[in-house]
């Protein structure tokens, strides 16, 4: 049977060689494995809490919900661009009836221009062609020797009745057709001035339609915006008390899993799952590294002096550390 002499004298008062043993030669070493225990145990730390993160990640805080704004006219920029597009419209209708009346009485005006005419020409004609009779008359009345007779005066005078009532006439036919010109410019006028209002007063029960009309498009617009961000609202709260709960559940169960494996730990001084073999990496680290020290007493008194540290990265496997290099601590 193989008896260790050194743990025999250690049992019994023997001197423990390793209190004394240098391991200044291992300091930088240590520093640097008790770096690499650190970074393997926060590869379990991390897998942890990412466990964690993952829950929020998959409910993050702002569900992306967007809300949209009323983008259209207001009120008074409708009727303001309505007004504005029905005014141009009016002008120019009105202006387009203005033109035709214009055009219509300077018709009759130059009709009244050829009446004037017609009737100075009447006159002129008509003075001409009495002065030509009256002369004609007088001829053959003086050719008879009655150039000097009561006769003669009668039949000048009587030619002189008969062109003053003919210019009588041209100058009342005339002014008759004046009148007449005159009647159709005024009713012209007055048909002017009604089509002028006509036009008004349509344009202003379109433009109050059309007022309505795009009004009340605007408030469909902003009625179902507002109905649309009250949806968003209500969906962001619901989502929100949903990922609360879910954040929730996600946690208990977390903490019943970590509760479930501390009852297995206590039950069976180990660890398992993802644990254990990021326990058994820092144990093989360990091992590896203590291994490397060539200098058993040396190693005793790293593990001896460390023992809390190594404790704390290898719980339960700290005791197979110790009992790998046999040490009695």
């Amino acid at each position: 049977m193989y008896i260790n002499f050194e743990k025999f004298n250690n049992l019994f008062g023997g001197r423990n060689e390793s209190k004394d043993a240098d391991v200044s030669a291992y300091e930088q070493s240590q520093n640097e494995f008790f770096n690499s225990l650190e970074g393997i145990k926060k590869e379990y730390d991390d897998k942890v809490n990412s466990e964690y993160q993952s829950i929020y990640d998959a409910y993050p805080e702002d569900p992306g919900y967007e809300y949209v704004s009323y983008t259209g006219p207001t009120k008074e920029q409708i009727i303001s661009d309505t007004t504005s597009a029905y005014q141009s419209a009016f002008k120019q209708e009105a202006e387009r009836l203005e033109r035709q009346f214009n055009e219509d009485k300077n018709a009759l005006a130059f009709g009244k221009d050829e009446a004037y005419q017609k009737a100075e020409q009447g006159k002129a004609d008509a003075r001409s062609e009495s002065k030509e009779e009256k002369q004609s008359a007088q001829d053959a009345l003086a050719a008879k020797g009655m150039g000097r007779s009561s006769v003669y005066e009668l039949t000048a005078k009587a030619y002189d009745e008969a062109l003053a009532k003919e210019i009588d006439e041209i100058d009342s036919a005339y002014r008759a057709d004046i009148a007449s010109v005159d009647e159709e410019i005024a009713r012209l006028q007055a048909e002017y001035e009604s089509a002028v209002k006509k036009a008004d007063i349509q344009n202003a029960l379109e433009l109050y339609k059309q007022i309505e009309k795009y009004d009340s498009q605007r408030r469909d617009d902003e009625l179902a915006v507002e109905k649309y961000n009250n949806d968003i609202t209500k969906k962001t709260l619901d989502y929100k008390e949903d990922r609360r709960k879910a954040i929730s559940d996600g946690i208990k169960d977390i903490k019943k899993r970590q509760e479930e494996d501390r009852e297995y730990e206590t039950e069976h001084g180990d660890y398992r799952g993802e644990k254990k073999d990021n326990y058994e990496k820092r144990l093989n680290t360990a091992i590896e590294y203590y291994g490397s020290v060539t200098d058993e007493n040396a190693r005793e008194k790293l593990i001896r002096d460390n023992s809390g540290k190594l404790r704390s990265y290898l719980g339960f496997y700290f005791q197979k550390l110790v009992d790998h290099f046999e040490i009695e601590l």
